[in-house]
C-alpha cells in the first residue's frame, strides 16, 4: 500500500471517528435536554398542587379546579411517556411527586405502580426516602376506600425505620399518622387507632434521653401533625 493510501484510510479513519464521536454527543445532550424535561414536568406538577390549594375552588370542584386538572392530567402524562428512559437518574421524591399527580389526574393505576417504584427506589437511597415512599403510598390507598391495605403499607413503614434513638422520632411520628388515619377511616377502626398510641407510648418509654422522651410524647398528645405535601405529597389533607 503506498503512502497516499496510507494517508486516505487515515483520514477515513478520522472521519468516522469525528462522526461516531458527533452522534455520541449529540445523543448525550439530547438526553439531558430529556432528563430535565422530565424534572421540570414534575416540578410544574408539584407547583399545581400548591397553586390548587391556594385557589378559591381548593382541592373540591370547580372551574379553576377543573381547569387545573387537565392541565395535571396533561403534564402526568409527559412525565409518565419520558420515564422509562431515566430509571436509574429518576429520585423517590421525584417518583413520589408524580405518583401523587397521576393519582389526582384520574390516573389511579399508573400513581400506583409509581408509587410502588417510589417505594424501591426510595430502599436504595436511604431510611428517610423509604418512609416517605411508604407513608406517601399509605395515604394514597387511604385516599382510594383502601383502609386494610394503608394499614398494611403503614405498618411496612413503621418497620423500615431502624429502632435508634436516632430514628425513634420518625417512628413515633409514624405511628401517630398511622392511629389519625384509622381514626379517619371509620369509626369501628378507632379501637386499632388507641392500639397504636398504646403502642407509640410503649416506644417512647424506652427512649433512654429525659429531652427527647418529653418531646415525642408531647408530639403524641398535640394536634395531629398531619405530613405536608414536601413529606409526603398523597397527604397534605387528611384521608
Amino acid at each position: 500500500m503506498t503512502g497516499g493510501n496510507y494517508l486516505a484510510l487515515i483520514i477515513s479513519a478520522l472521519a468516522l471517528t469525528i462522526s461516531v464521536y458527533g452522534a455520541v454527543e449529540r445523543r448525550n445532550v439530547l438526553r439531558q435536554a430529556e432528563r430535565q424535561r422530565l424534572a421540570s414536568l414534575i416540578i410544574d406538577l408539584d407547583k399545581l398542587h400548591y397553586e390548587q390549594l391556594k385557589s378559591p375552588d381548593g382541592l373540591g370542584p370547580g372551574d379553576l379546579a377543573d381547569s387545573i386538572n387537565s392541565l395535571r392530567a396533561l403534564l402526568s402524562a409527559q412525565a409518565l411517556a419520558l420515564l422509562p428512559a431515566f430509571t436509574r437518574e429518576v429520585t423517590s421524591s421525584e417518583l413520589r411527586a408524580l405518583a401523587f399527580a397521576l393519582d389526582r389526574a384520574g390516573y389511579r393505576e399508573d400513581g400506583e405502580r409509581i408509587w410502588g417504584r417510589a417505594i424501591d427506589k426510595g430502599s436504595r437511597e436511604g431510611v428517610t426516602q423509604e418512609l416517605h415512599a411508604r407513608r406517601g403510598y399509605a395515604y394514597f390507598l387511604w385516599n382510594a376506600g383502601r383502609a386494610d391495605d394503608a394499614g398494611s403499607a403503614m405498618r411496612a413503614a413503621v418497620d423500615s425505620i431502624p429502632p435508634t434513638d436516632d430514628h425513634i422520632t420518625a417512628k413515633i411520628e409514624t405511628l401517630k399518622f398511622w392511629a389519625n388515619g384509622e381514626f379517619a377511616a371509620a369509626p369501628e377502626r378507632r379501637v386499632m387507632a388507641e392500639e397504636l398510641l398504646a403502642e407509640a407510648r410503649r416506644l417512647v418509654a424506652g427512649v433512654t434521653s429525659s429531652r427527647l422522651r418529653t418531646e415525642l410524647y408531647r408530639l403524641l398528645d398535640g394536634p395531629n401533625p398531619w405530613p405536608t405535601a414536601t413529606d409526603d405529597p398523597a397527604s397534605t389533607t387528611p384521608p
